[in-house]
């Protein structure tokens, strides 16, 4: 017969200060990481307080595009509607010739003279297309401040570009800013889409809080500035020719450091990718990315991931401690109450950090997402590792 007794073997309340231990930890990482990233985009919320007559350094912008006409001529209206405090210019990089792309660009050169058009050399072999495109760019661009995106992104706001460079002023260290691109729950209503959500928080809140600590290690293509002489001090994507990707991350953890980096998460700043976590592309995403961080010398992951290994460590311990204590019932009831407590945590911390970062609204299904997630980390990264040759240059 069951029953309910305090008095509780030594062995049992080891398993239950145990379970209690791994929660706190997972409490503490939550709000030294998670909570960081929800309260720095709440902070660039705020309204800003614009200097009177403020200017901005002259920017270059490079698009780069993968003949891609339709959705470039959409960005390129965005761009040139601008509303930016100074002098700047948009270089596109076409990857290839394309009659397409040159006919959209001089239908808007004749009307905007600081637009213009390059293309990286049909036929290049063993080769990364995408860092040679950014590299003719960047040799292009005649002023210091350069804005990166990609024809895969929309831009909603005029005041993108004066935003995402506000940072960059005269006698200012700042070398380097990451931008952040949210992407529309509503593209996404395949079966997975729930977990594609999370993950594309927790992915991005895994690089945002260190970055927000001083930690940079990568940003995204699709919405990030530096300064052209940090590329030509770094000789660009020299370390990493090698490989096909990384100019977002093996490139950016080279030039980007506590001092010289700005994190902007402002309204305004953001863009927004279109489909971006379509099961295709999500999955294509994250074996890329799996496999580009193992080269990043300096990679704070661990605190990322260990919040998963905690719940489940909680969640083992806490069953353990029930069985064991059979037919006492009081510590499977003590077990299950700081399961339920640690559950909800995960729902109001990562609802905000869904909210914060734009994406679909969860609820029920954060806590298993959230112990899982660590899993399907490793299951990338075999992948990634299975694949590695795709990754290279002379494949």
């Amino acid at each position: 017969m069951f029953t309910f007794t305090f008095d509780i073997p030594r062995e049992i309340l080891v398993l239950l200060a145990l379970t209690a231990f791994c929660i706190v930890c997972v409490g503490l990482i939550y709000l030294l990481r998670t909570r960081t990233v929800i309260r720095a985009v709440e902070r660039a919320s705020l309204p800003q307080a614009e200097d009177e007559g403020a200017t901005r350094e002259a920017c270059s912008v490079i698009v780069y595009s993968q003949d891609d006409p339709e959705n470039l001529e959409r960005l390129l209206h965005s761009l040139l509607g601008q509303d930016y405090p100074g002098p700047y210019e948009i270089i596109v990089v076409n990857e290839g010739e394309s009659p397409d792309i040159r006919d959209v660009v001089s239908m808007l050169r004749a009307s905007h003279p600081n637009l213009y058009l390059t293309s990286t050399p049909d036929g290049v072999r063993n080769l990364s297309r995408k860092k040679l495109g950014v590299t003719l760019g960047v040799k292009a661009a005649r002023y210091g401040v350069l804005a990166l995106t990609t024809t895969a992104v929309d831009i909603p706001s005029p005041h993108w570009l004066s935003s995402l460079t506000r940072h960059f002023r005269p006698g200012s260290p700042t070398g380097v800013v990451l931008g952040f691109a949210a992407i529309d729950p509503e593209e996404d209503d395949r079966p997975g889409k729930r977990r594609r959500a999370f993950d594309y928080v927790a992915e991005s809140a895994r690089w945002l809080a260190p970055a927000l600590a001083g930690k940079p290690f990568r940003g995204v293509e699709y919405n990030l500035a530096y300064r052209k002489e940090l590329f030509l001090k770094n000789s660009g994507f020299a370390r990493s020719l090698n490989l096909h990707y990384g100019d977002d991350d093996i490139f950016v953890s080279e030039i980007a450091t506590g001092e010289n980096t700005a994190v902007e998460l402002s309204p305004d700043s953001l863009v927004y990718l279109r489909e971006g976590n379509s099961p295709r592309l999500f999955r294509e995403r994250m074996i890329r990315r799996s496999f580009t961080e193992s080269f990043i010398s300096r990679r704070p992951f661990f605190l990322a991931s260990l919040t998963g290994w905690l719940q489940l460590a909680a969640l083992g311990l806490a069953i353990w401690a029930g069985i064991a204590a059979l037919p006492n019932l009081f510590p499977a009831c003590a077990g299950l109450v700081m399961m339920l407590g640690m559950w909800g945590m995960d729902v109001a911390v990562w609802r905000g950090a869904m909210k914060a970062l734009q994406s679909r609204r969860l609820c029920l299904t954060l806590p298993w997402l959230s112990m899982t997630y660590p899993v399907r980390k490793i299951a990338f990264l075999l992948r990634s590792r299975l694949g590695k040759q795709r990754n290279y240059t002379w494949t």
